[in-house]
């Protein structure tokens, strides 16, 4: 009988509300029946071979070893307390196999030393070493050296995660062991795997939930730098890719001065002992993305989640860690992620070719304009121009944002307190970005020309061509839906546009005798990649139908940051 091992990482900090239930659900995990049917019916078909009968059937004649192991992260409520109840009425429950279903299952406990936080990305790592800590029966698949993850067959042992205040669904266990034992050992070795998920309470969040549990496997990828696409409650991995990665980041300050890492760290230069603690789940998405690029290349998978949802994940307002974690540390961590895997493509210090003619911002409104001041120097010199569906913007010209931060805030705050302030410059330098139409971007010459024939002479009333963003609300019911209306958005707009007559005198974009070299610069956009900074899915498919338009390759080309 093949022996698989999984253990259930879970971070514990003043979570003694909901503890319990987290963990009964993790320690009364089940084989559900249709997972196992179909290994009968080969049976009695004649199948006499176990290796046929496996292949057909991951979960036939396996054993799962689960240790659900919690660390309590120095909690000031009873949650430790709760625990300790917990462990005592599972020890006679420790180790005993459920015949029925052939898993085993216990209830490992540890402490801070000192009782001190250190955050859930530290409270898992010691979660993580837990088993072979207290239970010191790791040593099947236990790795001597940092390498390439194994892809031996027999080396079957998962991590998984678990917050302490989400529940999982009573088969989540054999779910994703039966997907991780259908694909190829190197695979499953290098892979992450997430699920769908249920909200509680019900409805809430509901734009997010949608989004989340509407992707398919290729978009959990396009969009992975908008969001963490694969909620990390439903995480499961091969605990030698778990090592692999070293595990998640602490606060540390040696982290933060040193120079080299075996792996990538998602490390912004204002990171601090403190803000390490924070969003360490896209910090360790990233790290993954980023070391699976070799992998890629051989054609294995990077992301998978399956369409059953496996976890009821938890809405708690202002009392969860990512509702307490600052906006601009995490627009800094997406920027920086963004920067280093596309833009730099994991070259130090380096460009990529394809970025190194220069991109263009969609959307210059606050979201661009943020993701403009984020990026390094080096990488702002490239943005050629901005581009949006706003008049008010686009009759500005230009966007303008000073070049020395510091020194222009210096000059504030002497101003503000009545000194006069002399510049170390005559002129202080400003970065100076043209604001243009989104219909510069076509790709096709003859689609440009149409789209900026459309543009002039549209009327300004016209919201739904606008595409702003709403928060309502959209009348479809699924992310897929919206996409699917683009087509018929499209044909609704241009009915219209023929009873709008051209507006004499109107140009595209005004710009100056002195600014021709400018000129020369706008006309080359469409041939230049596009981040876009306007979210998705809020425009009732009106700026999916423009991004569509323009006809640049998502994931190459093209890419979506909001």
């Amino acid at each position: 009988m093949r022996k698989i091992t999984v253990d259930i990482i879970v971070p514990v900090h003043n979570a003694a509300e909901t503890i319990e239930e987290t963990i009964q659900s993790a320690m009364t995990q089940y084989i559900p029946p249709f997972l196992l049917e179909p290994i009968a019916i080969a049976r009695e078909g004649g199948i006499s071979e176990v290796a046929d009968s496996y292949k057909r059937h991951p979960l036939a004649n396996i054993f799962i070893d689960v240790a659900v192991c919690c660390q309590d992260d120095g909690s000031s409520d009873s949650s430790l307390e709760v625990l300790r109840t917990m462990e005592r009425d599972y020890v006679r429950h420790c180790g005993k196999v459920d015949d029925a279903t052939n898993i085993s299952t216990k209830l490992l406990i540890g402490t801070n030393e000192g009782n001190i936080s250190l955050g859930a990305g530290g409270a898992r790592n010691r979660a993580a070493a837990l088993r072979e800590k207290v239970d010191n029966n790791s040593d099947d698949c236990k790795q001597t050296t940092r390498s390439q993850p194994s892809t031996k067959e027999d080396c079957d042992y998962f991590v998984c995660m678990l917050d302490s205040d989400d529940v999982m669904h009573p088969h989540r266990i054999a779910h994703q062991i039966s997907v991780m034992l259908g694909l190829s050992p190197l695979e499953r070795n290098t892979l992450l795997l997430g699920s769908t998920f249920e909200r509680m309470p019900i409805d809430s969040t509901w734009h997010y939930t949608k989004w989340a549990n509407s992707l398919t496997d290729e978009r959990l990828l396009l969009e992975r730098f908008r969001e963490v696409t694969i909620i990390q409650p439903t995480w499961m991995m091969s605990k030698s890719r778990f090592e692999y990665l070293l595990g998640y980041i602490e606060a540390d300050e040696r982290l933060i001065n040193a120079k080299k890492s075996p792996v990538y760290r998602l490390i912004h230069p204002n990171d601090t002992t403190q803000t390490l603690r924070l969003a360490e789940d896209i910090r360790f998405f990233h790290a993954h993305l980023s070391e699976s690029e070799d992998i890629d290349r051989k054609g294995t998978l990077k992301l998978i989640r399956t369409k059953t949802p496996l976890m009821k994940y938890r809405h708690r307002a202002g009392q969860s860690q990512s509702s307490s974690t600052p906006r601009k540390l995490l627009l800094q961590l997406r920027v920086k992620a963004f920067v280093d895997m596309i833009i730099r493509s994991n070259r130090e210090n380096g460009i990529s070719a394809h970025w190194s003619r220069g991109f263009v911002i969609w959307g210059a409104g606050r979201d661009g304009k943020d993701f403009f001041k984020e990026l390094p120097n080096d990488i702002k010199s490239l943005v050629r121009s901005f581009v949006d569906v706003d008049e008010k913007k686009i009759s500005n010209g230009y966007y303008v944002a000073p070049k020395n931060k510091m020194e222009t805030r210096i000059a504030n705050k002497l101003t503000s307190c009545g000194i006069s302030h002399k510049p170390r410059r005559k002129k202080p330098e400003h970065w100076r970005i043209p604001i243009v139409h989104f219909s510069l971007l076509a790709r096709d010459k003859d689609k440009r020309s149409k789209l900026i024939d459309s543009w002039v002479t549209r009327e300004n009333e016209h919201d739904e061509f606008l595409g702003r963003i709403t928060k309502d609300r959209p009348s479809s019911n699924s992310v897929k839906e919206v996409n699917d209306n683009i087509e018929g958005v499209n044909h609704g707009r241009a009915a219209k546009r023929q009873k709008v007559g051209a507006r004499p005198g109107r140009a595209p974009h005004s710009i100056s005798n002195k600014d021709k070299q400018n000129l020369i610069m706008v006309e080359s956009l469409s041939c230049l990649p596009v981040v876009v900074c306007v979210s998705l899915y809020r425009t009732n498919g009106v700026l999916e139908a423009n991004v569509n338009s323009i006809g640049a390759e998502e994931g190459k080309d093209l890419w979506h940051f909001s």
